[in-house]
C-alpha cells in the first residue's frame, strides 16, 4: 500500500508548543499516522509518517527545544 498524501489529513492536533517549536499529529488513513514539526523561527515544516513517526518527530523537535522530549 502506498503512503497517503499529507493533504489527506483534515485536521491537526497540537501536542506540544513552545516559542521554538510546535508538534502536531494528524490522521490520513490510520489513526495518528502523520506527525508535523514546525520550527517557529524559520517557519519550516517537517512531516513524519509511519510506525516510527512519533519517535522521529520527538527526536527532531527536541533538537530544537529539549522540552519536546516529554511528548
Amino acid at each position: 500500500m502506498a503512503r497517503p498524501s499529507v493533504q489527506e489529513v483534515r485536521s491537526w492536533q497540537v501536542v506540544y508548543s513552545s516559542p521554538e517549536v510546535e508538534v502536531a499529529v494528524g490522521s490520513a488513513r490510520f489513526e495518528n499516522d502523520y506527525w508535523r514539526v514546525v520550527d517557529k523561527k524559520s517557519k519550516k515544516k517537517k512531516y513524519f509518517y509511519g510506525e516510527m513517526a512519533w519517535s522521529d518527530s520527538r527526536r527532531f523537535a527536541s533538537d530544537l527545544d529539549f522540552g519536546a522530549w516529554r511528548i
